[in-house]
């Protein structure tokens, strides 16, 4: 799947425990780069890649970025991220961090830790970036159907320190499609900033 952040290490994959190593990668290139509702570059079309690793006793990290314009890295984004998940029945947990660099010169460079649980095909993740000037919530919920089809749905609410709190909701639907390749289309609706639909494909390379 196109890479969401808020789905790559707190998504109900992630908080799954494989019964061995994984390796993969991931490429793919979408109409805009969506974070909680809020557009995050300039460009109108933005190519990603990925890596990610699992281990069979719940360790897992990855790294992962985008570009909007292979010359202009202002509106480029790298994050790495790593953390430990468990579960016990169909219940999932999960702690981690992810470190957020975009644009060049460091113009944004921060780290949020998560806790995330999971049951059957509903999440709740909830985010603090280090400094304590903002926690995130987040619910979510995925819906698979027409064999290779779903579509999730997330709420989420942004509580800075000494603002209002923000507001957004997305509704995802997913295609899988041969060779481990993925279509989406969502669409975002934000407090601030609106409505959006983006269109998305991306593929996975498994070692």
């Amino acid at each position: 799947m196109f890479k969401l952040l808020s789905i790559v290490f707190i998504s109900l994959a992630a908080l799954s425990v494989p019964s061995q190593a994984e390796f993969s990668s991931n490429m793919g290139f979408a109409t805009k780069y969506m974070h909680r509702g809020i557009k995050q570059s300039d460009q109108d079309f933005v190519v990603s890649a990925g890596a990610d690793y699992q281990s069979p006793w719940g360790f897992y990290a990855g790294a992962w970025g985008y570009t909007g314009a292979i010359e202009d890295f202002d509106t480029t984004e790298a994050n790495v991220y790593a953390g430990l998940a468990a579960s016990v029945g169909t219940v999932s947990f999960g702690l981690g961090a992810i470190t957020y660099e975009r644009g060049a010169d460091d113009q944004i460079d921060n780290t949020e830790y998560n806790v995330n649980i999971a049951w059957n095909m509903f999440r709740l993740s909830s985010f603090q970036d280090e400094d304590s000037t903002y926690e995130y919530h987040e619910v979510a919920a995925n819906y698979a159907f027409w064999g290779d089809g779903g579509l999730s749905f997330t709420a989420g609410v942004l509580q800075p320190e000494e603002i209002d709190e923000v507001y957004n909701f997305g509704v995802r639907y997913i295609q899988a499609m041969p060779g481990n390749v993925d279509f989406d289309v969502s669409f975002n609706r934000h407090d601030d900033k609106g409505n959006s639909i983006v269109l998305g494909m991306s593929q996975k390379f498994d070692w």
